[in-house]
């Protein structure tokens, strides 16, 4: 089944550091399973390997080498944002920042599991009755 996930695991799949059990699982998973994000998911990422470099656990060199292998990945971006409005009021609903409340949308929206090291996003997914991956 198709998944959603989210920066954090993403980006643990390219620093080790970052890295667990459930990112390498999730991984595993993303090599037969068609990985789906939300419109902010491309600034979450850059912006986590960004704060990385600038406390020194990432080179800029390494960052550069993360994004080129992150390009060619089969990850289907939905590219629509939502409104400001309906974005708040998931966020608000659920006690999520909006960027979140972005991945909770997209998952019910699309009925896929989402992957995610997120407490609050975790509970607001179990709560919506969506699936966590």
């Amino acid at each position: 089944m198709p998944l959603i996930a989210d920066a954090s695991v993403t980006v643990a799949w390219f620093v080790r550091n970052q890295a667990s059990s459930y990112t390498d699982r999730i991984r595993r998973l993303a090599r037969r399973e068609q990985l789906h994000v939300p419109a902010v998911w491309p600034l979450e990422f850059a912006n986590a390997l960004w704060q990385l470099q600038r406390r020194r656990l990432l080179s800029g060199r390494q960052a550069d080498t993360i994004i080129d292998l992150a390009e060619p990945l089969d990850i289907v971006v939905h590219e629509e944002t939502l409104p400001a409005r309906r974005l708040l009021a998931i966020a608000r609903d659920h006690d999520l920042s909006a960027y979140d409340a972005s991945y909770l949308d997209l998952a019910l929206r699309l009925r896929y599991p989402v992957a995610c090291r997120d407490g609050p996003l975790k509970e607001a997914l179990r709560v919506a009755g969506s699936k966590f991956a």
